[in-house]
């Protein structure tokens, strides 16, 4: 299946892009700067941005008509200057919604019904799980742009599923990121009760992948740690 990954030079994204190839998908990544990426096999590099429609429908045109894109992956989140909660962002502020509103757009014009976008925990149902002291940090740091925006990602995907029942999503919410090696999963339904502090970025990247192969999640909010 190949598949488009939005976000595969961040550092979730890039192991995102390293299962993906590893479990014999062939994948199409839309990235700023092309060095970003090494070349290799099954690997399609269109160089652009997802906030720009013409570049998504570039990614999309490009793909063989033998072997066309089937589904999405994004793993776009706020870019800020550290990964302190106050640190200045670099990004737009509307990055991964603005780009997920491009993609569905062009998805449509393709019949392409399956997208999986990496979350958050502390978003939505998921907000009244979290320890209050978290939920005080997002609403008085950097961290409520981000949080703003994965909320219109939500917004946008549960708005396509309304139009189109055939439409599937998947809006992984993980808890902190880290970079340890690739260990068991473990899930805790929508709202996160009882949910772990940190998952790896390994774990996080073959969960991704099989929400994308699978239906398991399809039209959920899954949290995740491990």
């Amino acid at each position: 299946m190949r598949i488009l990954l939005l976000g595969a030079s961040g550092r979730t994204g890039s192991l995102a892009l390293a299962e993906a190839l590893a479990r014999n998908h062939t994948v199409t990544a839309i990235v700023r700067r092309p060095d970003a990426l090494t070349p290799q096999p099954n690997l399609s590099i269109i160089t652009g941005t997802p906030l720009n429609h013409a570049d998504i429908s570039k990614a999309f045109a490009d793909a063989p008509k033998s072997d066309p894109i089937r589904s999405v992956i994004s793993t776009l989140n706020t870019a800020r200057t550290s990964d302190n909660p106050w640190a200045k962002t670099t990004s737009p502020p509307d990055l991964m919604a603005g780009s997920v509103r491009n993609t569905l757009a062009v998805m449509r014009e393709h019949v392409v019904k399956k997208i999986v976008v990496l979350g958050t925990t502390g978003i939505g149902s998921s907000r009244s799980s979290s320890a209050w002291f978290f939920n005080w940090v997002v609403d008085h740091s950097n961290l409520k742009i981000t949080f703003d925006d994965h909320y219109e990602v939500e917004k946008l995907l549960v708005t396509e599923a309304e139009k189109d029942p055939e439409f599937k999503w998947v809006d992984v919410r993980a808890t902190g990121l880290s970079n340890g090696e690739k260990k068991e999963v473990k899930e805790f339904g929508n709202e996160g009760k009882g949910v772990g502090w940190f998952v790896s970025r390994k774990s996080v990247a073959a969960f991704l992948l099989d929400a994308v192969e699978g239906s398991r999640w399809d039209g959920q909010t899954p949290v995740i740690s491990n």
